[in-house]
C-alpha cells in the first residue's frame, strides 16, 4: 500500500489529514481577510486625516486672502481706477462695478 492508503504516516486516516489541512487553509485565509481589512481601515483613517488637514490648509490660505482684500480696501479707499478696471474686466454684470468708478457720474 501507498502513504495515501487508508492509514497515513502517523495512523489518521486519509479523510481526517484532508479536514486538518482544510481548516488550516481556512484559518490562514481567515486572518489574511481580518489583516486585510485592518489596513484598509488604517489606510483609510490616514486618508481622511490628510483630507481634513488639506481641507484646513485651504481655508486659512483664502482667509488669508480675504484679509488682504479687506486690508487694501480700507488702506486704498472703495474708489479707485484701477479697482474699477480690475472689476469690469472680470464682471458678468458691468452695473456692479459703478461703485469702484473713481468720480461717479450723474
Amino acid at each position: 500500500m501507498s502513504w495515501l492508503a487508508a492509514k497515513g504516516a502517523l495512523g489518521l486516516a486519509r479523510g481526517a489529514w484532508i479536514a486538518i489541512v482544510a481548516a488550516l487553509i481556512a484559518a490562514a485565509v481567515l486572518i489574511a481577510a481580518a489583516w486585510f481589512d485592518s489596513a484598509l481601515d488604517r489606510a483609510a483613517d490616514a486618508g481622511a486625516t490628510e483630507a481634513a488637514r488639506a481641507g484646513g490648509q485651504k481655508t486659512l490660505e483664502q482667509l488669508g486672502k480675504a484679509n488682504d482684500a479687506e486690508d487694501d480696501l480700507r488702506r486704498g479707499g472703495e474708489r479707485s481706477a484701477e479697482r474699477y478696471a480690475e472689476c469690469m474686466r472680470w464682471a458678468r454684470t458691468p452695473a456692479n462695478c459703478e461703485r469702484y468708478r473713481p468720480d461717479p457720474g450723474p
